[in-house]
């Protein structure tokens, strides 16, 4: 099964073209990476993904696990993680366990609070990305990578089939984009969710990807198919 896929994509601002016959597919748990510059046309494309833009029937198709965009309903199935996406919460005065629950809202209700059977999730999303320990700790008083993982725990704790991740590393040093990158590639091999990330990083995510896009001018080419170096390696 396809996890995404794009047929004879076209999107356009105005009179400017940003997406020209996009042809894009993600087969189920891969671990897929796109590549581009800034205003190559990333950030169109995701909200396409996302459901935030809509194309019109004319200029091409989406479908995510094999319905139609326009007519797809489970976005539970599919989980986001945003560039920088802890940037305005430094002085929130929110706990790692409140920020991971806070992606349970639709399930627990509005007005109600978690019960054991939510709780639970966001243990597990704790603990698969090693922020268990964290999970009383304020958000604000986390290191970057920490916060990109409390960031990880929240996607995964609603157990998605589908992990889009922008720019996850942004302001983090070299070891910790390492750890990154290696932590999503576990959850990948172990839980079969399929990975699209969204990076300039083509150098260190080459060890752990299994299919590289790149977008260049609006024109999307595959520039590796395959399994990546540690698909069945150490992590």
């Amino acid at each position: 099964m396809e996890a995404i896929a794009v047929r004879g994509l076209n999107f356009s601002y105005g009179s400017t073209q940003i997406l020209k016959q996009i042809d894009f597919t993600v087969p189920e748990s891969r671990f897929a990476v796109l590549l581009g510059q800034n205003g190559a046309g990333k950030s169109t494309l995701l909200k396409l993904l996302l459901g935030e833009l809509s194309p019109s029937e004319k200029n091409g198709r989406i479908s995510i696990f094999e319905r139609d965009i326009r007519q797809f309903k489970n976005w539970k199935s599919l989980s986001y993680v945003p560039q920088s996406g802890m940037a305005s919460c430094q002085n929130f005065p929110a706990s790692v366990e409140e920020i991971v629950q806070a992606n349970l809202y639709a399930q627990i209700g509005l007005f109600r609070f978690a019960g054991k059977r939510e709780k639970g999730q966001v243990r597990q999303a704790l603990l698969q990305v090693g922020m268990k320990d964290y999970a009383k700790q304020l958000i604000g008083r986390l290191s970057g990578g920490q916060q990109q993982k409390v960031l990880l725990a929240r996607a995964l704790v609603s157990q998605p089939r589908l992990l889009i991740l922008d720019e996850p590393a942004t302001g983090m040093d070299e070891q910790s984009t390492e750890d990154f990158y290696r932590l999503v590639k576990r959850i990948n091999l172990e839980q079969g969710v399929t990975v699209l990330m969204v990076t300039h990083d083509r150098k260190r995510l080459e060890a752990f990807a299994d299919d590289i896009w790149l977008l260049k001018d609006g024109d999307l080419e595959l520039i590796r198919a395959g399994e990546g170096e540690c698909a069945h390696g150490d992590l």
